[in-house]
């Protein structure tokens, strides 16, 4: 199981950096699944992928969460993108229903992986009581 996982997220991995330089193609979505992936597989392989100069910005940037706004609007731009690429790239074929199906890999990807971003409770911030006395 162990190899699977790796090999798995060996494959996310570079299609998501596949989609760092071909428009339409997710990246983030897929470097997420590879974490994860990764994270069950092997930690070493994990860590080295949260220490790396590219893949760390993609995972950090979700360690505290995303708010629902900016959830829908990757995924809007993300379809708009997709749509543009597979449907005026494209002819009718194969390439078309891939590009379509990574679309729907990366929104499954968000909608599962991302953290939902939740409003900081002050606990410790406690409102100023204080009555300012006049001095005599």
């Amino acid at each position: 199981m162990k190899y699977l996982l790796i090999t798995l997220g060996t494959i996310s991995l570079v299609i998501g950096m596949i989609g760092l330089i071909t428009p339409g193609l997710p990246t983030t979505p897929f470097v997420l699944l590879t974490g994860v992936l990764f994270a069950k597989g092997s930690p070493r392989l994990h860590e080295k992928l949260r220490n790396h100069k590219i893949t760390s910005k993609y995972l950090n940037r979700v360690d505290n969460g995303v708010d629902i706004k900016t959830r829908i609007i990757s995924i809007a731009f993300m379809w708009c993108m997709i749509s543009v690429t597979a449907f005026f790239v494209f002819e009718y074929g194969t390439m078309r229903f891939v590009m379509i199906g990574l679309g729907i890999v990366g929104t499954i990807s968000q909608l599962l992986f991302f953290k939902t971003k939740r409003k900081k409770q002050d606990k410790d911030i406690i409102p100023s009581t204080r009555i300012n006395k006049k001095q005599n």
